[in-house]
């Protein structure tokens, strides 16, 4: 397991190459995905049989390069993209329609953890169902409690903006103190 490095500590050079590695990669694997889906709709397979051949031709490689993503993008990020309804589908087949999608995964993933101590799976770990299906309901549970975490302020977070706002407070509550003795001493 890797330790967790806060993304503005990362070095900006090393995330921009790894950014650029990573689109690189992307392409390559939409390239293989494009060029066995042509090659399978050429031997005359139906559109949807030849989506998912073209998909299982590259499931190894593409659920490693999305599990490191998974590990290595911020989790906002990853909220949006989980939440915007993207289904890979039963082989993958409908990842390479939403590219934009990914490519905004990947503007925000970094080259070390950032959230997460869980390790990417392995290409040859990942066309094993049961190893992959057992690293995405790890990921899944670390996914929710950073989720969790950073929806909802820890208690530094909320004891630092009661201690911004303590004066402010402290200044209302002598103003109204004030005026409460003000109008009192005048009434009698």
């Amino acid at each position: 397991m890797t330790p967790l490095i806060d993304p503005g500590q990362q070095d900006p050079a090393a995330t921009a190459g790894y950014r650029q590695h990573r689109r690189m990669l992307w392409q390559l694997l939409r390239v293989h995905h494009a060029d066995t889906l042509a090659e399978a709709r050429a031997r005359g397979f139906g559109v949807d049989l030849a989506r998912r051949a073209a998909a299982i031709s590259i499931r190894g490689e593409t659920r490693a390069w999305m599990s490191e993503l998974l590990t290595r993008a911020t989790v906002p990020v990853l909220s949006t993209f989980l939440a915007s309804g993207r289904r890979w589908g039963q082989s993958g087949e409908h990842l390479m329609d939403h590219s934009e999608a990914v490519v905004q995964v990947i503007d925000h993933s970094y080259p070390l953890p950032t959230w997460t101590t869980l390790d990417p799976v392995e290409p040859t770990r990942a066309l094993d169902e049961a190893q992959w299906s057992g690293w995405v309901c790890a990921w899944r549970e670390a996914f929710n409690v950073a989720a969790r975490s950073s929806a909802a302020p820890t208690n530094a977070e909320g004891d630092s903006t009661l201690r911004r706002w303590a004066p402010w407070l402290t200044s209302t509550a002598v103003i109204l103190a004030a005026t409460t003795i003000v109008v009192t001493a005048t009434r009698e």
